[in-house]
């Protein structure tokens, strides 16, 4: 059977002994529903499947957008050890979304953030719709979407050099962890840079500021940081 993404969340929670995990961005509850952590808190404006259901004393939901959750309803549940970011599909909102969980992060939180590869320039759009008719036109075949979510390592590479992060070489997912960089030195400088940056300088930057690794390199490394 092929990998999942909640495999994925769950050998990262493995790593850390996690107990509290935060999903932004469940849609479907495709991977929340077998996140195997005590206690999980899941955002989104619109879930699409019966929250009570699968509400109970330890698993939460909160109908509203990530902004909000931070502001208003995030305090009452102090530390995440886990933070799984896949709302919306641009590089302001993930970003802002990072910024904000690092107040209910501690030196032993992993973030694991998706769409960070996008594997073509349909997939890179921000609009998906457009994305959508252009392939269309095109005829192109690959119907994957990611957004422009990959400026947010971008970002974390030259504005917050007390992370390290590694992107699976599989499935377009990095994760981040509390382990400062040696070496460090940003790039653009300048998140305006960032913002206009587009799907050729990604592909020029990819090798070099994407950490990209075997998903079991990319475990043992995080694993090595985490409890030496």
């Amino acid at each position: 059977m092929a990998e999942q993404r909640f495999d994925r969340i769950n050998a990262l929670a493995k790593i850390n002994s996690a107990q509290k995990y935060l999903e932004i961005g469940v849609f479907k509850g495709t991977n929340f529903k077998f996140v195997e952590v005590t206690f999980k808190v899941g955002v989104d404006p619109k879930f699409l499947f019966d929250t009570k259901v699968e509400t109970n004393a330890n698993t939460i939901f909160h109908e509203m957008t990530s902004d909000d959750f931070f502001a208003q309803v995030a305090p009452r549940y102090g530390k995440f050890d886990l933070i799984y970011l896949d709302g919306l599909h641009t590089f302001e909102q993930t970003f802002r979304d990072f910024c904000a969980s690092i107040a209910y992060a501690y030196e032993r939180t992993l973030w694991l953030i998706d769409d960070t590869g996008p594997v073509n320039w349909f997939s890179s759009f921000r609009n998906r719709r457009l994305a959508g008719r252009l392939r269309r036109v095109l005829r192109a075949k690959n119907h994957a979407w990611m957004g422009d979510v990959y400026k947010t390592i971008f970002a974390i590479h030259d504005f917050f050099p007390q992370y390290s992060y590694a992107t699976f070489a599989e499935r377009n997912q990095t994760v981040i962890w509390t382990e400062p960089r040696q070496k460090f030195s940003p790039t653009w400088n300048s998140l305006a840079t960032i913002t206009n940056i587009g799907f050729g300088e990604f592909k020029k930057y990819k090798a070099s500021h994407l950490a990209i690794m075997p998903p079991a390199d990319l475990l043992a490394r995080v694993d090595r940081a985490l409890n030496k």
